[in-house]
């Protein structure tokens, strides 16, 4: 698990769009694990060939929300804590909300066009019901490597038995190289990889790094300056 190794002051309880989310994602988890049926309300997850069709384009929204078991949830709630209310508070929550949903859409969008392009196996996965917060989080992750890439983590050693401190930008870099290598490695075999949308983790991240290269570009370093 990655830790802030120093603490920049910011109050996560201030950044209201973050706690609103966070308390979200829980919620529809716990409606999840209530479905009658087991089912983990599947019908709201986003399939490509649906989309495709013109139909249920609400799950472009409500699978952002989802997640398919307590790990699922847990890992991605934990990068967003993280990550999450440094972003909101260098972009103000307006800004912050907009480009959480844009991530989003962004990665469930670059992953229904990678079921197009995918050879042989790709009108099957199109078929496949895809949830997670895990594009918008990957999209906050580049807003945070690009405004505070100086700040510093703690990661497990490679004995798990110790915590070293390495910078946010060579961790989230490395992290989204890895994601890029796994998302080209599954045009060749994409269940070799698992069942993880690996093109939602990188379409969610282009576009927060797109969104966040503007801002700094056009603010500079005045966030930095802003009172927590």
């Amino acid at each position: 698990m990655v830790l802030e190794a120093e603490s920049d002051k910011i109050p996560f309880m201030k950044q209201y769009f973050s706690v609103i989310i966070l308390a979200a994602n829980i919620i529809v988890f716990i409606w999840q694990l209530l479905d009658p049926a087991g089912q983990m309300h599947i019908e709201a997850a986003f399939v490509p060939n649906e989309f495709f069709k013109g139909e249920k384009l609400w799950t472009l929204i409500t699978s952002m929300f989802m997640h398919g078991d307590i790990v699922h949830i847990v890992m991605n709630m934990w990068f967003f804590i993280v990550v999450t209310d440094n972003c909101e508070h260098a972009f103000g929550h307006g800004l912050y909300l907009f480009t959480y949903f844009i991530c989003g859409l962004s990665g469930s969008l670059l992953h229904a066009l990678s079921t197009i392009i995918i050879p042989v196996w790709g009108p099957i996965l199109a078929d496949i019901p895809s949830l997670g917060a895990s594009g918008a989080i990957f999209g906050l992750m580049a807003v945070y490597v690009i405004l505070y890439s100086g700040n510093k983590f703690y990661l497990p050693s490679s004995t798990g038995m110790s915590m070293r401190k390495v910078s946010a930008g060579y961790f989230i870099v490395t992290y989204f190289v890895a994601e890029l290598t796994y998302a080209i490695y599954s045009l060749y075999d994409p269940f070799g990889m698992g069942s993880t949308a690996h093109f939602a983790h990188v379409g969610g991240f282009i576009s927060g790094a797109i969104i966040a290269g503007i801002f700094k570009a056009v603010k500079g370093t005045n966030y930095k300056k802003k009172k927590p």
